[in-house]
């Protein structure tokens, strides 16, 4: 009888323990799912964090040879004037190399909703960012607003828009929301890059060329280094050369803008200050001054290059 009931016994535990090892193989099981699950998604998000580093170093080495290229040296005194690239911290983006940077962006995803896209304008304070997305908004100090694109793992860019961004967006999300800027880079302009005596103005649907340009020419006067009343004079007449460059530059305007002054979301202006005061009472836009350097003659769709360039930052 004891032999019976120790038998029984040992036969339950031996038929608990089977259970229990099921249990745990099953256990077992779904825990190497996870992670496999996890090293997936290790190995996707490394590969677009690569993908990404890879695409800013070669716009960074791109901008890099351009520069040397420049022997006018324009865009180079371009780059100083922005207090992050005078400090050395950042880089200016191609219309090219911002599109690639933008399709990288695009391809990026996360299983959560931890990826920040934030869009500030000018004067938004920013609230409720992460320390380090402040930081760098705080870096850009654009009065054209700034973008950020945040991934917590892996980076965090800002890029300032050479056009003002409209409004302030701050969305968590799976993937970045790119839409703003690629808005910016095929948005129409007018672009005004006035020099005494020669000036350019082109109609662009965006960063692939001018639809209709035109370079107004005239003489005007260089500047006098004698003295007293000869100078005086001499000023004058150099100024009414300016005011008749100016003339046929609104002359001009109003054959570009026939029938296409709805086009244009704004003018982008740059060049002599005294000659765009003149200018701009007739444009009838919004405006924003941009600091580029002369034109290419042979080539002016090259400009655009420079009208529709982002600064980068990196945190």
């Amino acid at each position: 009888m004891f032999d019976l009931l120790g038998r029984k016994k040992l036969d339950e535990e031996i038929e608990r323990l089977r259970s229990r090892v099921e249990e745990l193989q099953e256990e077992n099981g779904a825990l190497a799912l996870q992670i496999e699950r996890r090293e997936d998604k290790i190995r996707k998000l490394s590969a677009a964090s690569q993908e990404t580093s890879l695409s800013l170093k070669a716009a960074e080495q791109r901008i890099t040879a351009l520069l040397e290229r420049d022997g006018r040296g324009e865009r180079a005194d371009d780059e100083e004037d922005h207090p992050a690239v005078k400090e050395g911290r950042s880089r200016f983006l191609s219309p090219g190399e911002m599109e690639l940077l933008l399709d990288r962006l695009d391809a990026s995803r996360s299983p959560g909703a931890d990826l920040l896209s934030a869009y500030l304008i000018p004067g938004s304070a920013g609230e409720g960012l992460p320390p380090e997305v402040g930081d760098l908004v705080k870096r850009a100090g654009s009065d054209r607003g700034v973008a950020v694109f945040y991934d917590p793992l892996l980076f965090t860019i800002a890029l300032v828009p050479p056009l003002p961004l409209k409004e302030d967006v701050t969305a968590w999300a799976g993937s970045f929301q790119t839409g703003a800027l690629w808005e910016i880079l095929y948005a129409p302009v007018l672009v005004v890059a006035a020099h005494a005596g020669e000036t350019l103005l082109g109609l662009a649907l965006g960063m692939d060329g001018f639809v209709e340009k035109a370079v107004v020419k005239s003489t005007v006067k260089g500047k006098h280094t004698k003295g007293g009343w000869s100078q005086r004079r001499f000023e004058r007449l150099r100024e009414e050369d300016i005011r008749q460059h100016a003339d046929l530059v609104v002359e001009k305007l109003h054959d570009i803008l026939k029938d296409r002054r709805s086009i244009p979301a704004r003018a982008v202006i740059s060049g002599d200050p005294a000659l765009l005061k003149m200018i701009v009472p007739y444009l009838q836009l919004s405006v924003t001054e941009a600091k580029i350097g002369r034109f290419d003659r042979k080539n002016p769709d090259e400009i655009l290059e420079e009208v529709y360039s982002f600064v980068l930052l990196r945190g």
